[in-house]
């Protein structure tokens, strides 16, 4: 859900310091603004802070984004090496 000029994903998750990077070029070029990514106490990326509301921002855009985080995570988990 975007709320002003944050998008805030639906699961946090945690992810590498090279997927959060990915996440936020990604979302730049979605957005054409500055992005960055906003981790909570535990260390889990929660949402995106974007330097200003994204013009033109659509749901569509939004969804986009939590896809691509949400493919992120899920590659992340994959490789937690569990039995």
């Amino acid at each position: 859900m975007i709320d002003d000029a944050r998008l805030t994903f639906k699961r946090p998750a945690k992810l590498s310091p090279d997927a959060g990077l990915a996440l936020e070029d990604y979302a730049r070029a979605s957005s054409a603004t500055e992005a960055s990514v906003v981790v909570d106490a535990s260390n889990q990326v929660v949402a995106l802070a974007f330097q200003s509301p994204p013009d033109g921002w659509t749901d569509a855009m939004a969804e986009d984004i939590e896809r691509f985080f949400d493919s992120l995570a899920s590659d992340a988990a994959d490789r937690l090496g569990w039995s």
